[in-house]
């Protein structure tokens, strides 16, 4: 079953004390997670510092205590000032069994708690016997409708989606123009993704910091933040930067976003096997896929809206459009591997013939000294 634990600034917490602590909690819960889940609640309120995109975090994170992973949904926003004039926020966290997942993933579920079921006001302290009814539901693949709402293209959708689903374990920095309502993009994004990869990626609409023990791939961030820069030099991190006007074009995922199409049809549409063609038979070539490409560069380098910051790491094509898609095969023949062509090959046998030959009369000549 689910669990919950609210935490805001109160006169008097449920665990004692006063200033910021929990002011609510589901009965039972542990004492370690009630504590991480403590620590998912920082909110910045000077927004000449905070580097978030939203106003509120709306956040999926899976959080790892004691070994075990949980799967948890939060909000976390301003709520006036609290008991003693000072500004406070109430961060109310909802920890999802796995049974209770919608099929619809983590950013629906977040915006059907927001109706009434997640706390926008400092609640009366106390424990309560369970955790809060969580709704259910599916979501079909749709157009990105909410992007275009937000002055953007929406195939950027569709390329966020597409970074999530071939860097799953690298994190993924959405740079948005000034504070926008994140959670209806994020939504659209979801509606992209298969039904059973949802719940596997995880994000927060005002990324505050990373964390050892909660996992985030998708930060949404704020262009031009303070300390923004030195957050995307993240070694491995994916940097997709979206700006009013700015076309997504032709990169992966963007058709999809643009018509509805779920990322996985896409996916196997475009996966092929290219024949091995003899030399001469170039002008039937099959053309290469084309996308702008993502590479490591020192700090960051943007193409066409995406970049990579520098990372150590040997330099690879990357998922986000390259000279060649990586669910394509990569097997070459052999010719094709050493670079040489078929004319070619015939003499590389000739001389293989002749360095046995001579060889062989090395050995010869020995045995016949050896006799002498």
């Amino acid at each position: 079953m689910s669990a919950e634990l609210v935490h805001a600034s109160v006169q008097k917490g449920l665990r004692g004390g006063s200033g910021f602590g929990t002011a609510v909690v589901t009965r039972g819960l542990a004492a370690p997670l009630e504590r991480a889940l403590e620590e998912l609640s920082a909110y910045d309120f000077d927004p000449a510092r905070a580097v978030g995109a939203d106003r509120v975090e709306w956040a999926h994170r899976v959080l790892t205590v004691q070994g075990r992973s949980h799967s948890v949904l939060s909000r976390t926003a301003p709520c006036g000032s609290d008991w003693s004039g000072r500004p406070n926020r109430v961060a109310h966290h909802v920890v999802v069994d796995t049974a209770e997942r919608a099929e619809a993933g983590p950013a629906w579920m977040l915006a059907a708690l927001a109706q009434g079921v997640l706390m926008q006001h400092v609640p009366e302290v106390g424990e309560r016997a369970q955790g809060p009814r969580l709704p259910g539901g599916a979501l079909s693949a749709r157009p990105a409708h909410a992007w275009s709402a937000a002055g953007f293209d929406p195939g950027w959708a569709g390329v966020v989606a597409r970074a999530l689903l071939d860097h799953a374990g690298a994190p993924c920095y959405l740079v948005l123009p000034g504070e926008t309502d994140t959670l209806p993009l994020v939504e659209d994004v979801f509606a992209l993704l298969p039904e059973d990869r949802r719940w596997h990626v995880t994000f927060s609409t005002r990324f505050l910091r990373s964390s050892p023990t909660a996992r985030c791939q998708l930060r949404c961030v704020r262009a031009g933040a303070a300390g923004l820069r030195a957050m995307l030099a993240e070694p491995g991190a994916r940097v997709i930067t979206v700006e009013a006007g700015v076309l997504a074009a032709n990169q992966p995922g963007a058709d999809a976003a643009r018509t509805g199409a779920p990322i996985e049809a896409v996916l196997r549409m475009n996966t092929r096997v290219q024949p091995v063609l003899r030399s001469g038979d170039a002008s039937r070539a099959a053309p290469e896929p084309r996308g702008a490409s993502v590479t490591p560069f020192a700090p960051t380098e943007r193409i066409a809206g995406l970049s990579t910051p520098m990372d150590g790491e040997a330099r690879a094509p990357s998922a986000l459009g390259s000279a060649r898609a990586p669910w394509e095969s990569d097997h070459r023949s052999v010719a094709s591997r050493i670079g040489v062509g078929s004319s070619d090959f015939l003499a590389y046998i000739l001389f293989g013939i002749a360095a046995m030959a001579l060889l062989a009369s090395l050995v010869l000549g020995v045995v016949i000294l050896m006799r002498d």
